[in-house]
């Protein structure tokens, strides 16, 4: 398992707080390490829980300042109870399909690895690819591709201003997943289509934006033809209304 160390540098690469060389040394370790992948998960599993608590319910502050030496005693308290809290979702939660959790480790690992990488002419032919070709026409150009063991591709997006956007393909099907932004400081979105699996990765794209692009792309791959238009029409009103991403 990993050490006190580690689970700090989880938290916060957990947080978004990390400085982009730092995120591709983790995100590294969790395509190498699975309990590092595990206790990502684990990080984030227990700060869902807590952001799920109402806020009605916490108990209202004491009136008198406790003395010194029980405010270390709560202190202590409240750091011992999160910690056995942290121990028993560990303890408790599932550990997951390896393949699976290899599949997004090596996927978070492929997104931050390119990170700085510029886009140029050749990467792949958007005439032959339906996704890169509908990325292409909202401006966002192809950066990378790699290929890697059993079947599986991965391909890197660069926007205009900044963001950056990755499909990875795998052979073997993953659970879905609706696009949002949980387990690492990116949005995240994955869907299964004709025996393949999608997962996209997004970083510096607005959370609305993205999930439009996500649902556009499940739907270009799950069920392509006239039925897709109306969601390809808002997509391009939405692109040519603001900035196509955030810096």
């Amino acid at each position: 398992m990993p050490g006190p160390a580690d689970w700090e540098r989880l938290n916060a690469f957990a947080d978004g707080e990390l400085a982009v060389a730092d995120q591709r040394e983790v995100a590294a370790l969790l395509g190498a390490s699975p309990p590092a992948a595990q206790g990502l998960r684990g990080i984030i599993g227990l700060k869902e829980q807590l952001r799920a608590l109402p806020t009605d319910d916490a108990p209202p502050f004491p009136r008198a300042k406790a003395p010194p030496q029980r405010r270390h005693r709560n202190l202590a308290a409240a750091v011992a109870l999160a910690l056995v809290a942290s121990a028993t979702l560990f303890a408790l939660r599932p550990t997951g399909n390896p393949q699976e959790d290899r599949f997004l480790a090596a996927s978070l690992a492929a997104h931050e690895r390119h990170a700085d990488i510029v886009p140029v002419d050749g990467v792949m032919q958007a005439s032959s690819d339906p996704i890169a070709s509908e990325l292409a026409r909202l401006g966002l150009r192809p950066a990378w591709r790699s290929a890697a063991t059993a079947g599986e591709e991965h391909a890197g997006f660069t926007g205009a201003r900044g963001c950056r956007l990755s499909l990875h393909v795998a052979t073997q099907l993953q659970p879905e997943r609706p696009p949002g932004g949980s387990e690492t400081p990116h949005a995240l979105a994955r869907w299964n289509a004709d025996g393949k699996s999608y997962l996209l990765i997004a970083t510096g794209m607005p959370a609305a934006r993205f999930a439009i692009m996500a649902g556009f792309l499940r739907d270009l791959t799950v069920r392509p033809g006239p039925g897709i238009e109306p969601l390809r029409t808002a997509l391009r009103q939405d692109w040519s209304a603001a900035p196509s991403c955030l810096a």
